[in-house]
């Protein structure tokens, strides 16, 4: 059974947290496919001035945070494509979600969230790329319906990774649980 959770907007205030959770995650899911300096060099303080602006920013569609008992435990971000897709209107940016917290129904509450808010904003299909030699996280887009679309290179600074691309259309967005 999945534990007692609240998705809500994420906040101004929320940048200390997400900056947390994204090292976190980060730590946690890309080790050993990412090299292990770039995720040591990773600075919260760093990080939490990012998030603060882009919070004060705006331009997601949605940015959620997800909490158990209070504490966020992870978030998702989506909004327009950003590749100029034609086939998908929608992106689901990112998800993060605390190791501790994986694997309860929690993601898929995440995903369903911002699907809800990509199709209220009346993009009716969405993808999301994922790094291609992250298995877990692969497994849990297919899982949850989702097509494999494609493959390219992502440069971030100083490497290069492999991402593919997983896809729903309308009915697969319908059916994450809305």
């Amino acid at each position: 059974m999945s534990p007692q959770h609240l998705i809500r907007a994420a906040r101004t205030e929320d940048a200390g947290v997400l900056a947390r959770v994204h090292v976190a995650t980060w730590r946690s899911s890309y080790g050993g496919l990412i090299p292990q300096a770039y995720l040591d060099r990773l600075d919260v303080a760093d990080l939490e001035s990012r998030w603060r602006s882009r919070l004060s920013l705006g331009g997601e569609t949605e940015l959620a945070v997800v909490e158990v008992d209070g504490e966020v435990v992870g978030y998702a971000s989506g909004g327009p494509e950003r590749e100029r897709d034609p086939s998908y209107e929608g992106e689901l940016y990112g998800l993060y979600l605390l190791p501790a917290w994986q694997r309860q129904g929690i993601g898929r509450a995440l995903v369903a969230h911002v699907a809800g808010r990509l199709m209220g904003a009346g993009m009716r299909s969405m993808l999301v790329w994922v790094l291609a030699a992250n298995a877990p996280a692969r497994g849990f887009y297919e899982h949850l319906g989702g097509a494999f679309l494609r493959e390219h290179g992502l440069d971030l600074d100083e490497f290069t990774v492999r991402e593919v691309a997983y896809g729903w259309g309308w009915q697969g967005m319908a059916g994450l649980g809305l």
